[in-house]
């Protein structure tokens, strides 16, 4: 079994590439944490306290360390695969655009392959539609504070689409470092300005915390949005395989996952003992003080703006290997990338709400690419692996008679709890969500409401959702043309 600290198969003592190896990618381990952080702390960090609103703090934090668990475990797991196709198959140290089906296809084979694009598309893709209506939906928050501007969140959709769009045309992570110093250093501090907001608000808002029953339905239902906070696995062989040395990618990824859990964890106990129940779909709307709400508002809206761009490259890189564009630019990526986001702008205009779209991609999509496909592979790959070292001309796939008998019994048995939990969760979450996704009274697409009755500011009766049993605590101001009140 590989470690996560084994040297790369094509690396010298030295630390550089051997001739053989023509991609050289130039991020150090520290720097891909970067862009790991970027992509995973936005949309996740404002939907876990709700989360443990409707959990409980005791099943929602048992749940966050299975999914933190299970996820680190199937993330590593990725990286390891990829080493071993850069091992056996000299192919895989050139330059790909699509390594995640790469290990599919040397795992299960070309309808693998096939399968997990599918998915890998509609996640990325479905995750941009989420960041683009989080990032329209908070410069609608802000310009209404700052300016006295009321702008409907269906035209800041647009206007922050036209303001990505030149960045998506940048061609993978190495190509745009800087974009994820700035996810990075925005998330880092919203978590640190929504701690101090939460503070602040204490005294009043922990005197009336309303809390719903838990139960182990409720759990499931908001297991999506934390498979979603610990999903971003499609990004993962991206970024590996653009680091200066890809055996350091456990690195980059264990610090990760502390980082971010973390961030989750500290956002989550705060929302559960300060707000309760009273949180809606997002912590922020929650935070009493005015002046803190809007630049934690600023600081998310800059993190998924500049997020929507490291979460678009894997892919943008799948379809450009489908259709065959070359690598470098030209009209044809310029093209095609425009194409599909304006059809991701076009969805998040029909689906102008984000809270019932976390549960269900977390729940349905993401729960097979995060938490059950990764180890189904690897063991599929592992026990190839060990059959290739003692015939190098094999390249039939393993039966599922040689897997188990090459696997050790306890890699095996852990891998088999780790797939059953997350097919389990993910069918009663995902019927959940849709039942949910369903029964919300969600708005109409904003094309609709453009031709019904225009497209008005989303939030004309305030803008805070104040705390308490009924919403109408808060430590400000007068309740009444303050606070955003909920029905209850």
């Amino acid at each position: 079994m590989y470690s996560p600290d084994m040297v790369h198969p094509f690396e010298t003592d030295s630390g550089r590439k051997s001739k053989n190896e023509v991609h050289s990618g130039g991020m150090g381990w520290p720097k891909a944490s970067l862009f790991l952080i970027g992509h995973s702390a936005g949309a996740g960090m404002l939907a876990m306290p709700m989360a443990f609103s409707v959990m409980g703090v005791e099943i929602g934090t048992l749940l966050t360390i299975v999914c933190a668990g299970f996820s680190l475990n199937t993330g590593l797991q990725l990286g390891w695969m990829w080493l071993m196709l850069q091992e056996i198959w000299p192919e895989y140290r050139k330059l790909c655009q699509n390594p995640y089906g790469a290990i599919a296809l040397r795992s299960y084979g070309p309808i693998a392959r096939h399968a997990i694009e599918i998915m890998v598309c509609f996640s990325e893709l479905g995750y941009i539609v989420v960041l683009l209506l989080l990032a329209a939906k908070n410069a609608s928050v802000l310009f209404h504070f700052f300016l006295a501007m009321d702008i409907s969140q269906c035209y800041l959709i647009v206007i922050v689409a036209v303001l990505v769009w030149p960045l998506i045309m940048l061609r993978s992570p190495e190509n745009f470092w800087q974009i994820a110093w700035i996810s990075t250093a925005s998330s880092w501090a919203a978590v640190v300005l929504i701690v101090i907001g939460v503070i602040q608000d204490a005294p009043v808002c922990s005197k009336d915390v309303p809390h719903e029953p838990a139960s182990v339905f409720k759990a499931f239902m908001s297991y999506g949005s934390m498979v979603f906070a610990y999903a971003a696995h499609p990004s993962f062989p991206t970024c590996q395989h653009d680091m200066k040395h890809p055996s350091q990618f456990s690195y980059s990824l264990m610090l990760t996952w502390g980082i971010i859990s973390v961030y989750y964890m500290v956002v989550s106990y705060l929302g559960y003992f300060v707000y309760g129940s009273s949180i809606g779909d997002s912590i922020i709307s929650s935070i009493q003080n005015t002046t803190f709400q809007q630049l934690i508002n600023l600081m998310f809206a800059i993190h998924v703006a500049s997020t929507i761009v490291i979460a678009s490259s894997p892919a943008f890189q799948m379809f450009e290997r489908m259709a065959k564009i070359p690598t470098e630019f030209n009209l044809k990526r310029f093209f095609l990338r425009t194409l599909v986001f304006f059809l991701v702008t076009l969805t998040a205009l029909t689906f102008p709400h984000f809270g019932p779209m976390i549960n269900l991609l977390g729940a349905s999509v993401n729960s097979l690419i995060a938490m059950i496909l990764p180890s189904a592979f690897y063991l599929s790959l592992r026990a190839f692996r060990e059959k290739w070292k003692l015939n190098k001309k094999r390249t039939e796939l393993p039966s599922f008679k040689e897997i188990f008998q090459t696997t050790p019994k306890h890699i095996l048995i852990f891998n088999i709890v780790s797939m059953t939990f997350g097919l389990l969760a993910a069918i009663i979450s995902t019927i959940s969500a849709i039942r949910t996704f369903l029964d919300s009274s969600l708005p109409p697409p904003c094309y609709i409401q453009y031709f019904q009755s225009g497209l008005s500011f989303s939030a004309p009766n305030g803008t805070i959702g104040c705390c308490g049993t009924y919403r109408n605590l808060t430590s400000e101001l007068d309740p009444n043309g303050f606070c955003s009140f909920r029905n209850v």
